[in-house]
Parts: structure tokens; sequence; C-alpha cells
């Protein structure tokens, strides 16, 4: 019962209804400076980062900048509680039968995909995880009133459908291994794993009936065709209300089809491993709010310079301000993020993400006289949206200026590559690249997702070779 209160005391203080620009400015600092002095105190890695800085008054810039590589060569020294050593974690997660078990009774642990280099361990105490949820009643739906909006859940649970990879350690399906037990009266979930047969899962999905389904964007796409083909029916059931979209970025073109074909509104949070609550989608619009009383986010170009709301940043900087046990501070994410330079019309008073365009290390460009040029996405992307039987794609630079682009057809379907490269090569031509760029097309059963279960849309393999 005392658990139960105080997530609801929790909840309470997270609904955004509280809060003002000057209130969140506020909260940031009060939160910051905390983090800053847990983290001298008790961590020897930040002891000797932190030195000579008064911790009171000293500016985020002011801070040394951590990678993912430095956390985890420093793990035992970094984390504040001595008793967590990275090994020790290691088989810890090793051990599938330990998913939802509390690390030495006091910590969930998980680990990321390794999608940007190697993976990162990350620990959390149950305040902490309990957040995951908190702001996701909070802040991940609309709420009609100030005190105790889900007080009718105990009559009316929210059925909320997950779209991930198979339950293990990853963030995305840990975070519900560790979801509180007394929440579960009003809150029922439907795990669905992406690897299980489509059918199978239509029909979960019909019988669970869901309020709300959130999962990857090639897994809401894949589902989305099958209602756009009649072949699942959420639409007539009348019981769904909004979809959110996770870890992998969606064009808008693909959360407008979506909402056509479900009837409800497509949401974006922008998340990672290291913070969970990093936003929360916006109800009217695109893009995701920052949670700004939870965490820092820092939109940098390539020598870790501010870049100004409309402007695309080439990566990111995450202050975690709730994890106190893994401190996180200005760590490194080499993500694409377009903060918005205009207040959302949504009349939120938290900073807006306007576009998440991916990590920088799977950018495209071509090389003219020495010089690289940024081809966007869009020149492969929108041609395909006129390939009607197309179930999933990929776009792979093998080469400074070749492309292949994968293309998986619907079941039952045939793809003609001819097709598809007169539709890709007049959209080329129209952006005056028809001389850059040699396009090869390859017609796949499927294309594998990474160890985290997504599909990497794109793909830059020229880049590594190079670098």
């Amino acid at each position: 019962m005392l658990s139960l209160i105080r997530f609801a005391v929790m909840l309470q203080k997270l609904y955004p209804f509280w809060y003002d620009g000057p209130r969140i400015r506020e909260k940031q600092e009060q939160s910051f400076r905390a983090l800053l002095a847990h983290a001298a105190q008790h961590s020897p890695f930040y002891r000797r980062r932190l030195a000579g800085l008064d911790l009171k008054t000293c500016s985020l810039s002011e801070l040394p900048i951590l990678t993912k590589s430095d956390m985890m060569a420093n793990y035992d020294d970094l984390v504040t509680d001595r008793r967590l050593k990275k090994a020790d974690l290691s088989a810890f997660v090793d051990d599938k039968r330990n998913l939802g078990k509390l690390y030495i009774n006091t910590y969930g642990v998980s680990h990321t995909s390794g999608s940007q280099g190697q993976p990162a361990l990350i620990v959390q105490d149950r305040e902490a995880l309990n957040l995951v949820f908190a702001v996701q009643f909070a802040r991940g739906a609309k709420l009609k009133r100030r005190f105790l909006p889900h007080l009718g859940r105990l009559i009316k649970p929210a059925r909320m459908a997950v779209l991930t990879i198979a339950p293990g350690f990853y963030p995305s399906a840990a975070a519900f291994a560790y979801m509180p037990k007394f929440i579960s009266p009003g809150f029922k979930v439907l795990h669905l794993t992406v690897s299980e047969p489509m059918a199978k899962n239509i029909r979960k999905l019909e019988d669970f009936r869901p309020d709300y389904i959130t999962g990857y964007a090639s897994a809401l796409e894949a589902f989305g065709r099958e209602e756009a083909e009649g072949r699942m029916r959420l639409r007539k059931l009348g019981c769904l209300k909004q979809i959110t979209n996770v870890a992998e970025p969606m064009p808008d073109e693909a959360a407008e089809r979506l909402e056509d074909v479900f009837g409800v509104h497509v949401t974006d949070e922008y998340a990672m491993g290291e913070c969970l609550v990093l936003s929360s989608g916006c109800f009217t619009g695109r893009g995701a709010h920052v949670n700004a009383d939870l965490a820092i986010l820092e939109v940098v170009d390539e020598q870790n310079r501010p870049v100004p709301p409309g402007i695309e940043g080439r990566k990111v900087l995450l202050t975690n301000l709730y994890n106190h046990v893994q401190p996180i501070i200005r760590y490194e994410v080499d993500d694409r993020i377009t903060m918005s330079d205009v207040p959302c019309a949504c009349g939120s008073p938290f900073p807006r993400i306007a576009k998440i365009s991916g990590r920088s290390k799977d950018l495209l460009w071509i090389e003219e006289s020495g010089i690289r040029r940024e081809v966007p996405y869009y020149v492969f992307l929108a041609p395909l949206h006129h390939v009607l039987d197309l179930a999933e794609h990929q776009i792979v630079q093998t080469g400074p200026r070749s492309f292949v682009i994968r293309a998986v057809p619907l079941a039952g379907k045939h793809l003609s590559t001819d097709h598809i490269r007169r539709l890709v090569m007049e959209h080329v031509r129209s952006e005056g690249l028809e001389n850059t760029i040699d396009i090869s097309i390859e017609i796949v059963p499927d294309i594998p997702r990474g160890p985290s279960g997504k599909v990497s849309r794109v793909k830059n393999e020229y880049a590594l070779m190079v670098h």
C-alpha cells in the first residue's frame, strides 16, 4: 500500500498541468545540482572528473563529455554503489532467468543493443524504474482533469499492446519486466514479439482490444498494412485511442498513413536505454516533448558546439537527472535531432523535438571532386511510397556513389526491379543527382533485424570501411 501511495504522489507531481517554462527550468536546475553533488561524493570516477569545479555554480558546458567507452571502461568507479561491479552485472544479464528480478534486491538491470558499438549496462533503482511508468501515465496520454485523472482505471484498466522483440534485457523490453505489481489492476499489457507469425499477433491484438499500441516503426507499419488490406479490424472494433512510435525514426508520411488507416493519432517518443523517459509524444502534432525536468538534452554539432533550434544537429549530449546510482552526465549519442524553433501548437511548455532523423553514422553521402555531399534519405524514400506491394525496405550505401535498395514484397505479391529502378531514378533526376549516384535493386524475402529487434532502414557500410 505504501508503494502505491508513493507512486500516486509521483504521478501527481508529474502531471503537466502544474508546469510552465520558469518552473521547468527551476526544477531542472535543482535536479542538476543534486546530481552533481551526489556523483562527486559517491563516484570515484566523477570525483576525479569534477575536481576543481564549483558544482553549485558551474555551467553545463564546463563539464567534460562522457562517451560510452568511457562509461564502460570505468564502470566500477562510475557507479555510486560500491557493491556494483561490471563483471557481476554482466553475468546477471547473461542468465535470462534473472529478467524481472532485482539485482541484490535493489536494482533493475538492462543493456543496450550495441548498435552504436559496444553495449552499455544500465542500472536503476526501484524509484527510477517506477518513474518510467509514472511518466507514461502522466504524460503519455491525454488527461482531462487535474486530480486523480486515472482513478477510473481501477474500474476499466488501460490496455496497452507493446510490439518489440522477445522479452530480454534490452531496455524497451526489460522495462515491462520490472513493471510494479501494484499498478497491474489499472494497467494491462500485451507483449507481442515481431518474430511471431503475423496472423497469430493479429488474433492476439483483436482479442486483447488495446487502447494503446506502442512499438517500433517497422512493426507498426507492418500492422498498418494488415489493417489496410482487411486482414485486421482494430478500427472496426473501436477500441484504439493512440499509437506510439518508439526506438526508430518514422517519416511523417508513414505516420499519416497509419493515422488514416487506424483513425487515431500517432505520437513519437524519443528515448534511449540510458534515459527511457527522455521525451513524451505530442498529442496533436508530430514530434515529442523533452521531459526537461527529468533530463537535459543538448543538440550539438561535430565539435560539440550547441546547434540552434530549427537546425539539425550531428549528435546529442544527454544528462539523466534522475538516475543517481549510475550518473550519466553529458553522455554522447550519435543521433541527429532538430529542436523546434517555435512553441508547440499544443500549448505544452516543454521543449519540442521537431524531427528525429536517426544516427549520424547512417548518413548517406556522395563524393564530388573530393567534397562530400549529403544525400537525404527522402531521395530514395519518396519514390518507394509509390511501390504499393512493398512490405519493407532498406537503403545501403556500399561505395562513394553506390547504393543498394533492398525491397521485401508483401505476402503473395511480386516486385519488379525495373519498376522500382524507374521510380527511384525519376526522383534522383529531379534532384539533379542522376550523374552522381549508381543504384542497384535487390528483391529479398526479409531484412534481418538488429540485435534489439529493429530494422535499419538506412545503413552506410561504405562509411564503416573508410573509417
